[in-house]
């Protein structure tokens, strides 16, 4: 400026690189985000981290902590670090981020004082240093079912609807169950939120509370339908339901028993055809055995449908929402329909469902009981009441026993149900785990022994375990100990009759197995239970150890009488052993992705549970397809052994003995025409019938004084008729002894004369008169010996049948059809080929004989031509006591022996048909016949009665028939169906080639 000595530099906060200026003011003002000291020629910009917000700045600011500048955005101001970084001194070009896994409260933080969103700090009570030095032991991932964002804390967790938790202080999550609701329901009742409340209500709606806010918050409310509260029945209503309901099942089971004794009602128009198709429908499932097929599918169902409540098995929802579905609607807990959670405590739910089984089967023996009082009291002839009383009680058992056989399982897993709790973890992540615990069948109650309610709920459950599974095995243990004489001899009594439920389908040495059977069911539903819920992993492997042990025991001792009942058996249980390690594998998977998500699939090698469900589902097919096909082949052996059934069944029948019986047949007989008739049908019957006992002198007879006792201790007499029988003084002894004592006869015919035999009427003149009223006219079941093999068979079914309608078990019927496997008239045959076969009208009888073979089987032309028909395949010489009456015939025979056309011999027994003696066709045919062999080849003897299908069956294959499967069926269609085309003279075949039928051309039509 003028008069200075010497030039004067800019102030501070301006500059110029003039040197012409007079005075400050024209210096340049520094203009925003630059500075200039004092005597700057240029101003300069703000380094980064300070900032110089206005002009004539001397020195720029630096930012405060908490911000930052970076020279190159804004010059002008301080910009506050972003969430995630911070700036803990002053003048920081730029914000520092937080460490993993640190986040900030807000933005323009000078320190990361929190976890960052996904992370939640577990201790609240650590300092900004604490999080600074350990980022990774303070802070944590958010478990699923949370939305955290930064800043989160373990107390204050935002849990999302849908899921709950326990304790504040936990991180373990609960998904809420739907309970029989909607997909919603479960968010429905749980809101979640930030505030847990009291044991974790504050995450539930306004109307719920509890554990997974499944309570109604109102007491005298019950959840609906998962989310909907509704008010309770009163007591009196609900209970007086729940004994109506009782009342009702016993009054209508009672009404449809005595229905179906009606025998009239079978003949009305509504009611007749339910009450015949039950006729029809009870005797199929006898003969198929279907109540132990039943009782094995029912007690595999049992287990199954626990394995969620009782095992915590953790399957996906997909393959137990069958069960879970079928459990429901089968389930006997009827009092939560009519007692709902929330409206009865379970203390008093428990008495009702363990006692109204026990009511309604008390009732059921009181019915039995009264019924038969009633009798006792109408009788003229009263025997002891006490009688009455136990015969009553004994007529209802068998339905008592079928309800504790339902009843036991369902009971007494709900009983040890008051040891299961569902458990939550209430602890620190970080502390040794600790739970609460609340009952699964009342959550308003907490297993703790420290409280009164739970202890006498355990109190009740103890006394009911001795009630219900305790005592049910015991009751089945004592009554078939009781029964054991009575299995083991054969010899049932009312006890093991009316027991039969128990025993029926068992060989008689494994006739305890039933409660074998209960207990495993036991072991399996209820007290596996006992071991505590957070071992339950260890349930599961107690389940397969079971399960291993009884299939192995079913496997070795095949217990059933039907050996597809064994194999079904083994198959169902190696079912449910392989239910019980897949069960495992997947429980064991979720187990360690509670863990760490994806820490499964890295130890196990599964990504999903799925992956492990699907193999063993497979596995399970496989096992199923394998036993069904070893059923099949091992049913199909054993229905060739050449044993007796029944017709209707295939079964072999049961051999039971009248109490006091010993044998089931005594043989009477006279040793001079008798002993070896008599030692075949002993050894015969043996054979075919295992296990029959067979009273044979040679064998048996200790005494000859004691014949009437031994006579008074076989249940059927037989009296083997031959020549000689009524002279024998022991013989009549057995006569009059079983005629006086009433005994079941069977007379057997020995026909034979060379043997010793006679006609019956040869037979009845050698009896005393005063006896032959007696054995010969009262109608005993007459059998005719035969010694042919074929035909010996069906006198042997004649004698089995008449004995076993003598049998307690058979003793109601009128007949019981028989059949042996092999057995000729059993065979399905057919003809492959055209049979044309001749009867020549020379051969007097032999049309009528070519028309029964033709009416038997199909495919057979009979041709009654006078002359031999070129088309013939067979020619039909029927020996009778009229054959070779007319020389025709011998002309025939030598004519169609010369043109070598096969020849078929019938020798009609029959006397009422002309039969005869072999013997008589030396005498009557031609010389020069018999000379040529004409008699080399057996003829085909032809029986009455029911040796008649022998007789037609053996014919049959002479002239070419052969056994027919069933694959061959189609083929047999198609062959006649051919062979009816060919010949239009045929008449038309039966549409099922199955039937008995078959076309029969004459003479007249041909």
């Amino acid at each position: 400026p003028p008069g200075a000595a010497a030039p004067l530099p800019c102030e501070a906060g301006t500059y110029s690189e003039r040197t012409d200026l007079d005075a400050a003011s024209s210096c340049t003002a520094a203009e925003p985000g630059y500075f200039a000291t004092t005597g700057s020629t240029e101003q300069t910009r703000c380094a980064p981290g300070s900032i110089a917000p206005l002009t004539n700045m001397s020195a720029c600011d630096l930012c405060s902590t908490g911000r930052y500048s970076d020279s190159t955005t804004n010059i002008f101001a301080c910009e506050k670090c972003k969430p995630g970084t911070y700036a803990k001194s002053e003048g920081l070009s730029q914000c520092i981020p937080c460490a993993h896994p640190l986040g900030t409260p807000s933005d323009g933080s000078i320190t990361c004082s929190v976890c960052k969103a996904g992370y939640y700090l577990k201790d609240s009570s650590a300092t900004p240093t604490d999080l600074e030095e350990a980022p990774s032991e303070y802070c944590d991932n958010c478990p699923d079912g949370t939305n955290c964002s930064d800043g989160a804390r373990l107390e204050t967790l935002p849990i999302l609807p849908g899921y709950w938790r326990a304790s504040p202080n936990s991180t373990r999550l609960t998904e809420c169950r739907n309970f029989d609701g909607s997909g919603t329901a479960g968010a429905t009742r749980c809101v979640g939120g930030t505030d847990a409340g009291v044991n974790g209500d504050g995450y539930c709606g306004s109307d719920f509370t509890g554990p997974e806010c499944q309570l109604c918050d109102a007491s005298d409310h019950h959840l609906v339908e998962g989310d909907e509260c509704e008010k309770c029945l009163s007591s009196s209503v609900a209970g007086g339901r729940l004994v109506g309901l009782a009342l009702g099942l016993c009054v209508a089971c009672g009404f449809l028993a005595w229905a179906y004794s009606m025998q009239n009602w079978r003949q009305r128009r509504y009611t007749g055809a339910p009450l015949r198709l039950a006729d029809r429908f009870i005797p199929w499932c006898v003969a198929i055995g279907l109540q132990a097929k039943l009782k094995i599918a029912f007690g595999f169902y049992q287990v199954v449908s626990v394995l969620s409540t009782t095992y915590s098995a953790r399957l996906p929802d997909k393959f137990t929402s069958w069960t879970d579905r079928l459990s429901s609607v089968i389930s006997i807990d009827w009092s939560s329909f009519f007692l709902p959670v929330g409206c009865v405590p379970f203390f008093y739910r428990l008495l009702a469902v363990a006692l109204s089984p026990v009511g309604i089967i008390a009732l059921l023996l009181l019915v039995g009981v009264v019924l038969r009082v009633k009798r006792w009291h109408a009788s003229t002839e009263r025997p002891l009441l006490g009688d009455a009383v136990r015969r009553g009680m004994l007529d209802l058992t068998p339905p008592g026993l079928i309800l504790i056989f339902c009843f036991v399982p369902s009971v007494s897993a709900f009983i040890f149900r008051s040891w299961s709790c569902e458990a939550y973890v209430i602890s620190h992540p970080d502390a040794s785990l600790d739970y609460i615990q609340y009952m699964r069948q009342d959550a308003s109650v907490e297993c703790n022994y420290n409280d009164s309610d739970y202890n006498s709920i355990i109190e009740l459950a103890i006394f009911l375990i001795v009630l219900w599974p305790i005592g049910s095995i015991i009751l089945f243990t004592s009554l078939l100990t009781l029964c054991y004489k009575a299995l083991h001899t054969n010899t049932p009594t009312d006890l093991s009759q009316a027991t039969a439920f128990l025993h029926k389908e068992y060989e008689p040495r494994w006739y305890w197995w039933e409660a074998l059977e209960l207990l495993r069911k036991v072991v399996l539903t209820g007290v596996v239970v006992l071991i505590p819920e957070e071992r339950y992993f260890v349930r599961l492997v107690v389940a397969t150890l079971v399960c291993s042990c009884y299939t192995v025991g079913l496997a070795v001792a095949t217990p059933f009488k039907r050996i597809e009942d064994d194999i079904l058996a083994v198959a169902t249980n190696l079912v449910l052993l392989l239910v019980f390690l897949g069960a495992s594998w997947t429980t064991i998977f979720e187990a360690i992705e509670d863990q760490k998500e994806g820490w499964a699939e890295d130890v196990l090698g599964w990504p999903n549970p799925d992956a492990i469900v699907y193999p063993m589902l497979v596995l399970i097919g496989v096992a199923l397809a394998l036993f069904l096909v070893g059923a099949a082949a091992a049913a199909r052996r054993v229905a060739k052994v050449p044993t007796i059934r029944i017709a209707a069944s295939k079964q072999a029948p049961e051999l039971t003995l009248a109490k006091g019986m010993t044998w089931h047949l005594f043989n009477s007989h006279i040793w001079s025409t008798g002993q070896d008739a008599v030692a075949v049908i002993k050894n015969e019957l043996q054979q075919l019938l295992p296990g029959i006992k067979v009273f044979l002198d040679v064998d048996d007879l200790k005494d000859i004084g004691a014949l009437e006792s031994y006579i008074d201790c076989s249940q059927v007499i037989l009296f083997f008729l031959s020549k000689g029988y009524f002279r024998s003084k022991n013989c009549l002894r057995e006569i009059r002894s079983s005629l006086e004592k009433g005994k079941p006869i069977i007379l057997v015919q020995e026909a034979d004369p060379a043997k010793g035999g006679g006609s019956l009427a040869e037979l009845r003149a050698e009896c005393l008169e005063e006896l032959q009223p007696a054995v010969f006219d009262m109608a005993f079941p007459l059998v005719v010996w035969m010694r042919i093999e074929e035909f010996q068979l069906v006198s042997l079914k004649m004698i089995s049948e008449a004995l076993l309608l003598q049998t307690p078990t058979y003793a109601g019927l009128r007949r019981l059809p028989l059949t042996i496997p092999g057995e000729v008239q059993g065979l399905n045959l057919g003809f492959a080929n055209r049979v044309v076969l001749w009867a020549s009208p020379a051969n007097r009888g032999a049309r009528r004989m070519a028309n029964e073979i033709a009416a038997s089987f199909p495919g057979v032309v009979v041709d009654a031509a006078a002359e031999r028909p070129e088309r013939a395949t067979h020619m039909l010489l029927y020996l009778c006591e009229e054959s070779w009456s007319e020389d025709r015939l011998a002309e025939q025979v030598k004519e169609v022996r010369e043109s070598r056309l096969p020849i078929v011999m019938a020798h009609e027994n029959d006397a009422e048909r002309g039969g005869c003696p072999f013997s008589r066709f030396f005498e009557t045919t031609p010389q020069e016949l018999i000379a040529a062999g004409l008699y080399r080849d057996l003829a085909i003897a032809c029986f009455p009665g029911l040796h008649r299908e022998v007789s037609l069956s053996l014919l049959a294959k002479a002239i070419g028939a052969v056994q027919w499967t069933q694959g061959t069926v189609s083929i047999r269609r198609t062959l006649c169906s051919k062979l009816l085309r060919k010949n239009l003279k045929w008449v038309e075949a039966e549409s099922s080639l199955t039937e008995a039928s078959a076309s029969t051309v004459t003479a007249s039509s041909v």
